[in-house]
């Protein structure tokens, strides 16, 4: 019996980018921090949980095991920040370890290839925030499963999503442009009040807005909407079985 114990331990080994990572502990918890360049856009990739906050000084911390926190690489390429954890196994060490806090004047773009979640810090009030988690049909690879928790403040709000990530929102925005391409994706937005609503949702799963002045846009699939207000407009086409419900 030890005999086919050790051998499986070879052969996945064998198996494993980098064994040694498989039997590394992530060690006391540290923090690495990276400073001296800017970006407009994050890409978050898998392992990696991310939090943002907003001040004048674009700093990026990491915090991970100190027999971790190096194979957490930080790179900055054409104003896009990429994070990635190049471990490649994890038996010894707890899940979901490592956490990266941004800090930036401003972002455009958030590209989640995450299953963890990706928290603000304070109120963001970045004017334009496009907020992706998509599989690679956003062309980069990876597919990004984890929630969203932000409070926003700004002028122009997009979202796209294909997959499972919840989004829980508050604050305010003036434009809101929702669309959900497909899958279960859910996003929970009472506290979100937007001016403007304009949606695009051929998921399977519920969508909740608070639009003020309109909502517009397309339910294509089973999927409803849930809105807590009634604005002045609404211009909302159901093309399958998914509603716009009014909750007042």
């Amino acid at each position: 019996m030890k005999k086919i114990v050790a051998l499986w331990l070879v052969l996945v080994l064998a198996g494993c980018e980098k064994p040694g990572d498989c039997i590394k502990s992530a060690g006391a918890t540290t923090v690495k921090t990276y400073d001296g360049f800017s970006f407009h856009t994050v890409l978050v990739n898998r392992g990696i949980a991310l939090v943002i906050a907003q001040g004048d000084v674009y700093k990026v911390e990491v915090q991970a095991g100190e027999n971790l926190v190096n194979d957490i690489t930080v790179k900055v390429e054409n104003g896009v920040l990429t994070l990635e954890d190049q471990t490649t196994c994890n038996w010894v060490r707890d899940y979901g370890q490592t956490v990266v806090y941004i800090t930036a004047p401003n972002l455009t773009d958030i590209y989640a290839k995450t299953e963890l979640p990706i928290v603000s810090r304070g109120t963001l009030t970045f004017p334009d925030l496009h907020i992706v988690s998509m599989d690679s049909y956003d062309s980069y690879n990876g597919t990004g499963t984890g929630d969203f928790y932000l409070n926003i403040d700004n002028q122009n709000l997009m979202i796209e999503n294909n997959t499972v990530s919840r989004f829980y929102l508050s604050g305010h925005t003036n434009n809101l442009q929702l669309s959900v391409y497909e899958s279960g994706g859910i996003f929970y937005g009472q506290e979100l009040m937007a001016e403007q609503v304009v949606l695009y949702h051929r998921g399977s799963n519920d969508l909740y807005v608070h639009p003020v002045q309109s909502i517009s846009g397309n339910i294509f699939n089973i999927g409803n909407v849930f809105s807590v207000r009634r604005p002045p407009l609404i211009d909302v086409t159901e093309h399958y079985q998914g509603r716009l419900f009014v909750l007042e």
